[in-house]
């Protein structure tokens, strides 16, 4: 029966737009070609940093990070200087399905990033990428797991191989496998139940841009010389993704109303830019005095780094099964070995970095942090104006260039309840596929070194296409971005948009017939969540996600 108030979403990690309507035009994605030629289409933004933790929660809340809580992947433990993985628990402002499950809606979500713990709604849920390797209770209801592992096959969320050119057959077949998984596990859900909303996120696709950009740019630095076109693989790959999207789009009930979207795109990874190493090499960074400190500091110039030990263990295979993560487990020992955090002189340190993609720094605030030796306010102000010039001016003697083309202020970027959490400073890269990390303290013994195992980092234009009733035919889409989709889903279904979320409907896709017939609607805030709280893994599954992320090539 027609609905036109049925919203159907489809998540692609990720995923730029420019390649996927170039693969369509080509003939490798029929399905999506017709969606893009019938509906609205085109790049959309995301969030700063462009990463998947930040931005889907954006997404799921219509609120910017300030709002949520959620910076990068990792967080700042309060009193401390140690950094452990987010949650879905942590995160502040209620999710789209939560809203429309108290508005009596049925939704299913499934293989969505950061929604671990699950929350209860009026459907069902299925956690992604963020989820505790062996945990159990990853569904909502509980019972489900056993469901779907009984009518779909063993279920599981994270791939089984990590790429590697001496084993790129059972790479692929690896990630063939977790795409028909996710597209049957989608399809038993469409139909055990009957739905107003129902999401469903292709992570694996973020993961193969990741490791396989190479092969999409000739003239990537791991190429050298060889300019083959070496495409087909992940051009197949994106093919199999457009018939599956083509399977899911056929069992959708008439004028049911189609959003595809990325949480980010994607391009060349040339160079990892270790930011910590930057800051001790400036002086922002101080390191201890004791004979421990000295001796691993004379080691971590001779190349006794966490970034060389996990190389040879790319080279020696035994990463090669996500499964096999214990060959990682041991970074938090490691780095009583190695340089790290735990060797930095903190009443005498000014600044530090954690975080991924784009340059987070942190002032060490006196009364924030807990040796923080910068007093709040003038002494704040002037001490970030100079870590501003000290980044913007600095000059690499390598590659004869600056490395950093903007610095911008917290303030700039965020407001709400959790801006106190926020860094204090990003910058942005002047080179695009300069990629800046600071999740493993002093990993590399450089300021910057050659990217290894990711040929392929995030970029800020993502993708959305819109498609069903009172959506615009044929046209480019106008500009907007991550967060701007949850509210635009709640005017679609003919729901009020919580007056707190800072993102508005994507009105400019729709027919002037639909917006004159229903306008905005905007309804008081919502109430934020009552279980939120920093402390929700537990330490030996802060450790194993820790392991996951390395694992997938999230830190270096």
């Amino acid at each position: 029966m027609a609905n036109p108030d049925k919203v159907f979403v489809i998540g692609l990690d990720g995923v730029p737009f420019d390649i996927i309507r170039q693969w369509a035009d080509e003939g490798h994605m029929p399905v999506f070609k017709r969606l893009i030629e019938e509906g609205v289409a085109g790049s959309l933004g995301s969030t700063m940093p462009p990463t998947s933790g930040p931005s889907w929660s954006s997404f799921t809340t219509g609120k910017n990070p300030g709002k949520t809580g959620i910076y990068d992947f990792l967080y700042r433990r309060p009193g401390s200087y140690v950094f452990p993985p987010v949650s879905a628990r942590m995160r502040s402002g209620r999710s789209l399905w939560s809203i429309l499950s108290e508005r009596g809606k049925k939704v299913g979500v499934v293989n969505l990033p950061i929604s671990y713990p699950v929350e209860k709604v009026n459907g069902v849920l299925v956690s992604g990428w963020m989820t505790p390797y062996y945990a159990k209770d990853y569904t909502y209801p509980p019972e489900l797991a056993a469901e779907i592992d009984r009518e779909v096959g063993d279920y599981r969320i994270y791939p089984a191989e990590t790429f590697a050119e001496g084993r790129k057959d059972a790479f692929f077949k690896a990630c063939d496998e977790l795409l028909e998984l996710l597209t049957r596990t989608t399809m038993h859900l469409m139909d055990r139940d009957d739905w107003d909303f129902f999401m469903t996120v292709y992570f694996d696709t973020d993961r193969v841009f990741h490791q396989l950009w190479h092969y999409l740019d000739p003239a990537h630095p791991w190429r050298a010389d060889d300019k083959r076109d070496l495409s087909t693989p992940v051009k197949r790959y994106f093919s199999r993704l457009d018939a599956d999207v083509g399977r899911l789009l056929d069992k959708l009930p008439e004028d049911t109303r189609v959003m595809v979207m990325s949480d980010h795109g994607m391009g060349t990874a040339a160079r990892f830019i270790v930011l910590n190493n930057l800051l001790l090499e400036t002086g922002w960074i101080k390191l201890a005095d004791d004979a421990g400190t000295r001796m691993k500091a004379f080691a971590f110039r001779r190349g006794f780094t966490l970034r060389n030990v996990h190389k040879i263990v790319d080279r020696l295979g035994l990463a090669k099964h996500a499964e096999y993560k214990n060959v990682y487990s041991f970074d938090g020992v490691l780095k009583r070995f190695f340089l790290s955090f735990l060797n930095v002189d903190w009443r005498r340190t000014r600044a530090y970095s954690f975080g991924r993609h784009y340059g987070s720094l942190y002032l060490n605030v006196n009364g924030r942090e807990p040796q923080g030796c910068v007093a709040p306010g003038k002494e704040y102000e002037r001490a970030r104006e100079e870590l501003s010039e000290t980044l913007l001016s600095y000059v690499d003697p390598e590659l004869g260039r600056r490395l950093f083309a903007r610095a911008i202020k917290r303030e700039d970027l965020y407001a709400g309840k959790h801006f106190d959490e926020a860094p204090d400073l990003i910058v942005t890269p002047q080179d695009p596929t300069d990629i800046v990390f600071g999740l493993s303290d002093f990993g590399s013994n450089r300021v910057w070194d050659a990217t290894y195992r990711y040929s392929g980092m995030h970029r800020e234009d993502g993708m959305i296409i819109a498609h069903g009733p009172g959506v615009r035919s044929g046209e480019s889409f106008a500009g907007g971005a991550v967060i701007d989709l949850a509210p635009t889903i709640l005017h679609w279904m003919d729901q009020a948009v919580p007056a707190d979320m800072d993102g508005r409907p994507l009105a400019s896709m729709m027919t002037d017939d639909f917006m004159s017939k229903r306008p905005v609607c905007v309804a008081e805030p919502v109430s934020d969540r009552d279980d939120t709280s920093a402390h929700d893994y537990s330490t030996d599954e802060e450790e194993e996600i820790m392991d996951r992320l390395r694992d997938l090539g999230y830190m270096n």
